[in-house]
C-alpha cells in the first residue's frame, strides 16, 4: 500500500515534490488518510494529499503522484473542516476504475524516484526471518554483496530482485538466512546466467511489475508499526515491536490457534494458516486483547474468523475501519 512507503513518524517535516518536480511545502500532520503540506511563510497554503497518492521517500523528499496543478485543483484548502471524506474515496474509486494494470505499473514507474543502490553500502542487511546478515560491501550489477562477521568473514552475493527494499537503516532480503546461506553464500559472484532459473525468473517479473525502476533504486519501505495493548492491571499502553510478534502465535477467545502473524501493517495483522492449505486472515488491531510472550489472543472465537477476517487481498481501509469499530463497541 502507498501509505506503507515510509515510516509516518518520521514523514513530519519532509518536503514534498509533485510529479513535475515542483515544491508543494513541508509535511505539518498525518492522519490515517492524508498528509497535510503547509507551503510557504508568509503567504501560506495547505494541501490535504490523500496518502494513496504518495508515491516515495527518496532519503529527502516525498513524492506525489500528481502534478501540482492538479494538487492545487483537487486538494488545496484552508482547513480540515473543508474535507469531505468521499470527496477523498471518489478520488480512489476513479483512479482505480479508470485504469488498467499496465497504465497504473507505467504510470508509476515514471513517476516513481528510488533510493540509488550505492546509498545502501554499508548498510545492515535483516533476513525475511529477521536474522542479520553482515552490511553491505558493494552493489554490482546484479546483485548485493554482503559480510558477515570480523575474524571469520562470510560472503553473500545476492541478486537485486530478492531485495524487498530499505526501511531507512537497515535493508531487507526476501529469503530467510538458512535459504541465503545455501543458494547464495560464496567467495566470488554468481554470473548472471547462472540466476536464469524459473524461480529468479518469476521473482524478476514480480518485481518489475510492482517497482519498474527497481534496476535505478531500491524502494524505500516502511518500518512496521508494532501492536499496543492496554495492560488490564496498570491501565498503561504496552508498545510491542512488530518485530516481536512475527511467527508468534495467533489464539481465539475459545483457545484455538488460528495460525502465526506474518506480517503487522498500520491498522492490522496478516495470520497466516495452513501449509497445504492456506488461510489468509486480516485482522485489525483492536480485536487483539492479550500478547503473553508466545501468543497473541484476539477477542473473536474461531468459529467467526474465516467469516469475518479471511481475505484473497488486502481489506480497504473502509472495511478495516468498520471491523475496528465493532471491536472497539465490544470492549
Amino acid at each position: 500500500m502507498c501509505a506503507d512507503i515510509i515510516s509516518w513518524d518520521k514523514a513530519i517535516g519532509k518536503e514534498v515534490k509533485s510529479s513535475d518536480k515542483k515544491g508543494v511545502g513541508k509535511i505539518e500532520s498525518v492522519t490515517t488518510d492524508y498528509i497535510k503540506t503547509k507551503e510557504g511563510i508568509i503567504s501560506k497554503k495547505y494541501y490535504f494529499i490523500p496518502k494513496q497518492h504518495i508515491q516515495q521517500f527518496d532519503g529527502d523528499n516525498v513524492w506525489v503522484s500528481l502534478t501540482k496543478d492538479d494538487l492545487k485543483e483537487r486538494f488545496e484548502r484552508e482547513d480540515a473542516s473543508q474535507i469531505r471524506a468521499e470527496e477523498f474515496q471518489g478520488q480512489t474509486t476513479t483512479t482505480t476504475s479508470t485504469k488498467t494494470a499496465s497504465e497504473t505499473a507505467t504510470k508509476k514507474g515514471a513517476d516513481m524516484v528510488e533510493m540509488p543502490w550505492e546509498k545502501v553500502i554499508d548498510k545492515e542487511v535483516k533476513s525475511s526471518d529477521s536474522k542479520d546478515l553482515g552490511k553491505v560491501e558493494s552493489i554490482g550489477p546484479h546483485y548485493v554483496e554482503v559480510d558477515e562477521g570480523i575474524v571469520r568473514h562470510k560472503r553473500y552475493f545476492i541478486p537485486k530482485y530478492y531485495i524487498e527494499g530499505f526501511d531507512g537503516d537497515k535493508l531487507h532480503v526476501a529469503l530467510t538466512k538458512d535459504e541465503l546461506k545455501n543458494k547464495y553464500e560464496r567467495e566470488s559472484p554468481p554470473s548472471e546466467s547462472e540466476l536464469q532459473n524459473q524461480e529468479y525468473l518469476e521473482r524478476k517479473s514480480k518485481v518489475e511489475s510492482l517497482h519498474p525502476q527497481f534496476v535505478h533504486g531500491v524502494p524505500f519501505m516502511a518500518k512496521e508499526p508494532g501492536v499496543s495493548l492496554e495492560d488490564r492491571r496498570s491501565g498503561q499502553t504496552l508498545n510491542i515491536p512488530w518485530e516481536e510478534v512475527i511467527h508468534k502465535h495467533v489464539k481465539t477467545t475459545d483457545k484455538v490457534d488460528i495460525g502465526d502473524v506474518e506480517k503487522v501493517g498500520n491498522e492490522f495483522i496478516v495470520v497466516r494458516e495452513g501449509v497445504a492449505k492456506v488461510h489468509i486472515y486480516y485482522i485489525p488491531k483492536p480485536y487483539i486483547t492479550n500478547y503473553d510472550g508466545s501468543s497473541l489472543y484476539i477477542s473473536a472465537p474461531s468459529g467467526l474468523v474465516s467469516a469475518k477476517f479471511e481475505r484473497e487481498t488486502e481489506p480497504t481501509p473502509e472495511e478495516i475501519r468498520t471491523l475496528g469499530k465493532e471491536a472497539e463497541s465490544r470492549t
